[in-house]
């Protein structure tokens, strides 16, 4: 038809050699808190749900993490209630 635009060619999509799949964590107890550190500090993306914490232990969690991504560079940003993208530097969590 006239004015159609013609597709761009499908190519199978490649994850670049160096990526790490996106971490998910639901912290228990604060030693899960750690190895949540461990993983940003191995620059992978971790994902926290804390909807199944009290809510002072959420902020608590919520707290130590920022804080830890604050010393390591990193970014922080809330997806929804109770869920936070935690992003090491270099990843923009915008």
């Amino acid at each position: 038809m006239p004015g159609e635009r013609e597709l761009p060619e499908r190519r199978a999509f490649e994850k670049p050699a160096d990526s790490h799949p996106m971490q998910m964590r639901r912290p228990r107890s604060f030693a899960d808190v750690e190895e949540i550190i461990d993983r940003l500090k191995d620059k992978l993306s971790v994902i926290v749900y804390l909807n199944d914490l009290s809510a002072a232990t959420a902020e608590r969690v919520t707290d130590i993490l920022s804080g830890a991504i604050y010393a390591l560079g990193g970014g922080m940003a809330q997806i929804e209630k109770d869920i936070y993208l935690f992003t090491p530097d270099g990843v923009n969590a915008d």
